[in-house]
């Protein structure tokens, strides 16, 4: 029964192990020591600084992203849904000035200021879409937005990165613990036949559950590169082999999950910059009333309106731009096609060293991988001393 009985110990030990990388994603137990958060959950701000610094520095150029935004196909995709607001402005704009004026304008006349304005309007649009491009690198902190998706409330998401990305090494990590526990138990088997010593089943209980921890995770990430071994077959880390595959499934991961068209235009509209943006399209808007209403300001400046002009401009530009900033989730589907951030973080993940593509996924374990050897270590020494006590 040896060999079954360590081969049931190795599955426990790492079935156990990845439980507790896992989860419980909050803390239970006695804070801050009597008790057991999962390592990624507990070191998922960490982590997230990690993924952030591989995501920005060698997969991600946000200006590079924004460029692909194309301003005209923008402006066709955006000003149907402002065409109401335009409507409703021009006649507050009227109504502010003389509220008798609009009702006197002609219907064909409105209709061509109407027109005019919409035509302005989508100079305006472009015209804000090339500012923001010239300047996302102080107005779209890529850094922050990735932070606080992957940490603080939002754990859970840091553990279901990993658990996707390395679906396929964890389940390796927990069936090869029965293959090596059962392989060390014939050992064991062997040993005892010729040496009965029942005191040293404990100490042959903990080099079987370190050793299935410790092979399980060398085998996921060593070697980095394919290498012969007897001279008959060739081996490359798990990870490592699926290089592509997990490139895929990352970027896939991240641009549904994090960088999304929705959480982008949320950090630009309301993030640290909001004003900034705001600012940029109010001066737009300005500019944009001024040339139409170019060859008005003389009768304005003669009739003693001019003060009340400049002050209903200024109204109409912030409650244009509260209203581009209301409208502008009108771009997401847009923003989602044009940014391709999938495949060009997919692309250059592929095509990272092994060495730094390594890291993306050993940085779950690295820190506590002795931990989670040497808890497979205390279960092994645990059945040892069952086994002993059985014996006996």
């Amino acid at each position: 029964m040896i060999p079954f009985t360590y081969g049931f110990v190795g599955w426990v030990t790492n079935w156990l192990a990845l439980k507790m990388t896992f989860y419980p994603i909050q803390f239970v137990g006695i804070p801050p020591y009597l008790g057991w958060q999962g390592i990624i959950p507990r070191k998922a701000h960490k982590m997230a600084s990690k993924s952030v610094d591989v995501i920005t520095e060698r997969l991600l150029n946000i200006k590079e992203v924004f460029l692909k935004v194309d301003p005209k196909k923008a402006e066709l995709v955006f000003l149907p849904a402002l065409e109401s607001s335009i409507r409703y402005t021009m006649k507050e704009f009227s109504d502010s000035m003389d509220p008798k004026l609009w009702d006197m304008i002609p219907e064909v006349v409105r209709e061509e200021i109407y027109h005019k304005v919409r035509r302005e309007s989508g100079i305006t649009i472009r015209k804000v879409i090339r500012k923001l491009q010239k300047d996302i690198d102080s107005l779209f902190d890529v850094k922050a937005l990735v932070l606080k998706k992957l940490s603080g409330k939002n754990v859970g998401l840091v553990v279901e990165l990993f658990k996707e990305v390395g679906a396929p090494e964890f389940r390796f990590i927990e069936r090869s613990g029965f293959y090596f526990g059962f392989l060390l138990g014939l050992v064991q088997m062997i040993f005892m036949i010729y040496f009965p010593l029942v005191w040293t089943l404990p100490i042959q209980g903990v080099i079987v559950g370190y050793l299935t921890n410790y092979l399980a995770l060398e085998m996921i990430f060593r070697p980095l590169l394919p290498k012969k071994f007897l001279g008959i077959f060739t081996y490359q880390g798990l990870f490592l082999k699926r290089q592509s595959e997990v490139s895929r499934l990352y970027a896939k991961l991240v641009s549904e999950k994090i960088l999304t068209p929705k959480n982008i235009l949320s950090e630009l509209i309301f993030g640290k910059a909001s004003v900034d943006i705001i600012n940029i399209i109010r001066k737009e808007v300005i500019s944009h009333v001024d040339s139409i209403t170019f060859l008005a300001k003389p009768a304005l400046f003669a009739a003693g309106k001019i003060d009340e002009f400049e002050a209903a401009k200024e109204r109409i530009a912030v409650a244009m731009a509260d209203n581009a900033i209301e409208k502008s989730f009108h771009l997401e589907e847009y923003l989602g096609e044009a940014l391709e951030i999938e495949k060009m973080m997919g692309d250059r993940m592929s095509a990272l060293p092994p060495k730094e593509f390594e890291s993306i996924l050993r940085s779950a374990f690295q820190e506590d991988e002795l931990l989670l050897i040497l808890v497979g270590a205390a279960l092994g020494a645990m059945v040892g001393w069952f086994q002993m006590v059985f014996i006996v």
